[in-house]
């Protein structure tokens, strides 16, 4: 592998593109496995030729340092992405770059900032992976759905049933409380309150600054903050999403809610772009909606784990194109 040749005159931003590509292209070869000690003397030669070299191959360094401080699964997607770097073109490679990139740096900043660091999540009793989804049964003969990225605490022991639910979403089959085997309540906390009910079936989904509870059957009491502002009783059929000072308005269900369950969206009248995100629930990578069309109404049943099937779909049914950078990065965008 030799440095990139330069044209005469050629700009200093162009000398760091060119730096950036080939700095990605020796991390990808000496990190393939294959790379013999020669292969690594010429690397190190290499980054000493030039300053742009030495800066490049520092900030890629740092990226893979990153890669390390992420949940596997993350760091997965983003390695694989960085390697399908060298089999694209060289526009595509610098702009996926920036897109793993971001990915890193996002990623560890929202595991920093979020409320208990984001740590206590790797360490959950129970979790699920990005596109993942789980039934966990419980020793009083409730019943857990883990959706996609969950991550959850469970305690049911002869003095309580409690869930701490530190991020994604959990539909629960609630035994009965009240009948003199179990201890009393089923109770879920989430970072903005606290639900709870006897018995039925339930969503909560912790978004991120703000918690979503829809009620499929029975009724759940929700009580957001730290209990000290007054609790509320939605009944089947409605739903509530609210913050820590219980700000937001309770809805009619939506029907849909829990069709992940079965492996698919349910959209009614949705807008794609809201579709678009709740596709990216899971799976790694980008599906972007240009806010050309972000505002176009869908409705159909949408399998979760096919989004190549979802994507023709899309494309058969509205003015829309969906352009792939690559197989990790889709955007929808006007035909």
């Amino acid at each position: 592998m030799t440095s990139p040749r330069l044209a005469p005159g050629e700009s200093h931003p162009a000398v760091v593109e060119a730096a950036i590509e080939a700095a990605v292209a020796w991390m990808v070869k000496l990190q393939s496995g294959r790379a013999t000690p020669e292969d690594h003397e010429a690397c190190e030669h290499w980054r000493q030729e030039r300053p742009e070299h030495a800066q490049a191959w520092a900030t890629l360094s740092g990226f893979s340092q990153r890669l390390k401080n992420l949940p596997p699964s993350l760091a997965r997607s983003a390695l694989a992405a960085t390697r399908e770097l060298e089999r694209e073109r060289a526009p595509r490679r610098r702009a996926l770059l920036k897109g793993v990139a971001l990915l890193a740096g996002t990623a560890g900043i929202g595991l920093a900032s979020s409320p208990d660091g984001g740590w206590k999540s790797l360490a959950a009793s129970h979790r699920t992976g990005v596109g993942e989804r789980r039934r966990v049964a419980l020793a009083d003969g409730s019943v857990l759905h883990l959706n996609t990225a969950t991550a959850l605490d469970v305690r049911v022991n002869a003095g309580e049933r409690c869930v701490d639910l530190l991020a994604g979403e959990v539909l629960v089959e609630c035994a009965s409380g009240t009948d003199g085997t179990t201890a009393g309540p089923f109770v879920v906390r989430t970072a903005q309150g606290r639900i709870q009910a006897d018995e039925g079936r339930f969503i909560v989904r912790q978004l991120a600054a703000r918690t979503f509870v829809q009620a499929l059957e029975g009724w759940v009491d929700v009580s957001p903050g730290n209990g000290q502002l007054a609790s509320r009783r939605l009944a089947a059929g409605r739903q509530w999403e609210f913050d820590a000072r219980g700000v937001g308005a309770v809805e009619t269900a939506d029907g849909g809610a829990g069709a992940w369950i079965d492996g698919v969206i349910v959209a009614r009248d949705m807008p794609l772009a809201a579709l678009a995100a709740e596709l990216s629930r899971y799976r790694h990578g980008w599906l972007r909606c240009d806010a050309a069309v972000a505002r176009l109404r869908i409705s159909g049943v949408f399998p979760v784990d096919d989004l190549h099937r979802v994507v023709a779909a899309i494309q058969r049914t509205l003015p829309v194109r969906a352009r792939t950078l690559t197989s990790w990065w889709v955007t929808l965008e006007a035909r």
